[in-house]
């Protein structure tokens, strides 16, 4: 089996560019977000939204300790 390679990986700020929406390819200038939970104990669920079409961008989880 081969040995994997780790390649560079470079994050590069871009304020001069608007991410785009891939259900409705409307420009994102903002987004929109609602959570559910409380943060200490079970942790916090959001969703993240199109402002636009509203359709689900992604989710993240979180707890404080």
């Amino acid at each position: 089996m081969a040995k994997a390679t780790a390649a560079p990986f470079t994050l590069v700020d871009r304020p001069d560019l608007t991410p785009i929406c891939p259900h409705c390819e409307q420009g994102l200038a903002e987004i929109y977000r609602i959570g559910k939970g409380f943060p200490l104990g079970e942790g916090r669920t959001l969703v993240y939204f199109c402002p636009h079409c509203r359709k689900t961008l992604g989710f993240a989880q979180g707890r404080v300790f």
